[in-house]
């Protein structure tokens, strides 16, 4: 797999990561482009409930959309979306109401009660249901239910397109700002620039590109940076990786 570091490597192993992945910001104008038209292509529905968490109005952005034809033929066939179709976008997540200090809250944010837990006690009112329902399963299932999968999963599919545009965005935003490519890849070079920093190894005194000394076990004691001190094993230090005295280097030179 292409450029596996992820916590632990050496300088020269992100040196060589760092070039490719600031190439591929020049992608990124294309990529939101793409992204853009897909989810104009998907479309979307409009949402609005009270403050009790009844829906008050569920529309489709456009009835030429993906989702807008869904829609349409979700209504054609009987479904009553402000009843049935229990559907939000990312943007409008259930939670839990606040309580107070005195009264535990009991209630979600889009009017649901909390149960209580335990059994419900209603095994003869759910089987008279059942037996009332289950002559229309095919109906209710082919007519209603897959619709309602494809509306779900069309509308978590444009979650994930917006969630990807915003995401490209902040990388190719200003290096000032947090998230930013330039951003993340300066705080690398800060740690690594920090000799008592010893997971992301500045191995300019002995480089490594292949990273074969990335996890050599860290320096019980650090020996002389002057060439003072014997060194018997493979070990990363505050000055870098380091070779037992007299070896081959483990890059292969």
């Amino acid at each position: 797999m292409a450029f596996e570091i992820l916590g632990t490597f050496t300088a020269t192993q992100f040196t060589r990561f760092s070039t490719w992945i600031q190439a591929q910001t020049s992608q990124i104008p294309a990529r939101i482009l793409h992204l853009q038209a897909e989810i104009d292509r998907m479309g979307s529905l409009s949402f609005a409930y009270d403050s009790n968490g009844i829906p008050t109005f569920i529309q489709p952005s456009d009835t030429t959309t993906y989702i807008g034809r869904l829609f349409q033929v979700y209504e054609a066939l009987g479904g009553d979306a402000e009843f049935d179709l229990q559907v939000r976008s990312m943007a409008q997540p259930v939670f839990k109401t606040t309580g107070t200090e005195n009264h535990f809250s009991q209630q979600m944010s889009n009017g649901e009660i909390v149960s209580a837990g335990g059994g419900l006690s209603d095994a003869p009112t759910a089987e008279l249901v059942r037996s009332a329902r289950d002559w229309t399963y095919d109906a209710q299932f082919y007519r209603r239910d897959l619709l309602e999968r494809k509306i779900r999963r069309a509308l978590d599919y444009v979650d994930q397109l917006n969630a990807e545009v915003t995401q490209l965005q902040q990388i190719q935003a200003d290096a000032s700002l947090s998230g930013a490519l330039g951003y993340i890849i300066s705080g690398v070079e800060q740690l690594i620039a920090n000799r008592y920093y010893i997971s992301a190894q500045n191995d300019s005194s002995n480089p490594d590109p292949h990273g074969k000394l990335a996890y050599a076990p860290v320096a019980g004691y650090m020996p002389n940076p002057e060439g003072g001190s014997v060194i018997v094993d493979y070990e990363r230090t505050l000055d870098g990786p380091k070779v037992p005295t007299g070896s081959a280097v483990a890059t292969g030179t």
